[in-house]
């Protein structure tokens, strides 16, 4: 009978290129008792064969297409094993300590999902320590990012949620609330998934004993420009199926109307992208209406949106 690793470890590559070995190099030398799966959104740079001939332990699943980071990280959840999964972006280095140390964090039972210290490559700036997101607007950022690093951040605590650039998540917890949304392609998969968790019971645990260096963007290409404008619509997405009812009506009315103002702003500035991102986002709603989705959510919730909205 095969061993049960305890870190699935599950990286989605599309065109890594040397930044990908990089990663994949920095995880075999700083980690053990785990198993590697590299998702390939169908990357023509032979960045996913180069992986594999170099680091042979890693397991490959290539796409015939590219799937987006959220469909493909589910296909890397559903081959795991291990008790802890783990997403890491492709443009990091991880360092000595980094996995145990977020297994340190979040041995408590009311931790479902713990994050690192995420620097940037010069190793002065922070890229993230945790994320903030304001419930009312759906509008969110990387805490401390673009600051030099201090010690500002350096305790270990509860936050609202935590970049999926590298985060730990706990088995029972994907078995409770289910994978990433596929609809989400790129962006706020992470506020999503941390949202449900809380409303589940857990919470999201930072962890600055565990430091991870993140690239930003390192590997996403120029063409990503409209799914970046696209994605503006899964704020709303996130309210339609986490918030109770009362909430949904509420504050999804005020976020369409921010995005009518958004579109009126890309009108006066002639940013037609930018107009067409808003303009899009009642609309891609209305026709992705979260139902499902949204059954599930409320079947798992544990906690009130008064106690969400708090943190």
């Amino acid at each position: 009978m095969q061993r049960v690793p305890k870190y699935s470890i599950i990286i989605v590559n599309y065109n890594g290129g040397p930044q990908v070995l990089r990663c994949l190099e920095s995880v075999f030398q700083h980690t053990t008792d785990f198993e590697l799966i590299l998702v390939d959104n169908n990357s023509t740079d032979q960045s996913a064969l180069q992986s594999k001939d170099r680091f042979p332990q890693v397991i490959l699943m290539k796409n015939e297409r590219n799937l987006g980071f959220a469909k493909a990280s589910n296909i890397g959840l559903r081959r795991s094993r291990g008790p802890w999964i783990v997403l890491l972006n492709p443009d990091t280095e991880v360092t000595n300590g980094w996995l145990d140390n977020l297994a340190l964090c979040g041995a408590s039972s009311k931790i479902g999902i713990v994050g690192p210290k995420l620097i940037r490559l010069d190793g002065r700036t922070i890229d993230s320590a945790g994320l903030f997101f304001n419930p009312k607007s759906g509008l969110s950022y990387d805490r401390g990012a673009g600051m030099p690093d201090n010690g500002q951040f350096d305790t270990a605590e509860i936050v609202p949620c935590l970049s999926f650039a590298c985060a730990a998540i706990k088995r029972e917890v994907i078995d409770k609330i289910g994978v990433l949304d596929g609809k989400m392609v790129l962006y706020f998969d992470d506020i999503d998934y941390c949202i449900r968790t809380r409303l589940a019971g857990w919470n999201a645990m930072y962890c600055p004993r565990s430091v991870v260096f993140h690239a930003r963007g390192g590997v996403t290409p120029n063409s990503f420009t409209r799914v970046q404008s696209q994605a503006v619509a899964y704020r709303l997405r996130i309210m339609l199926k986490c918030y109770s009812s009362r909430n949904v009506i509420k504050y999804g009315l005020s976020r369409v109307g921010r995005d009518i103002m958004s579109m009126a702003a890309g009108l006066k500035n002639d940013d037609f992208e930018y107009f067409l991102g808003y303009f899009r986002s009642p609309l891609w709603n209305l026709v992705n209406i979260p139902l499902p989705e949204r059954r599930l959510v409320q079947s798992t919730r544990r906690v009130s949106d008064d106690a969400l909205f708090s943190t």
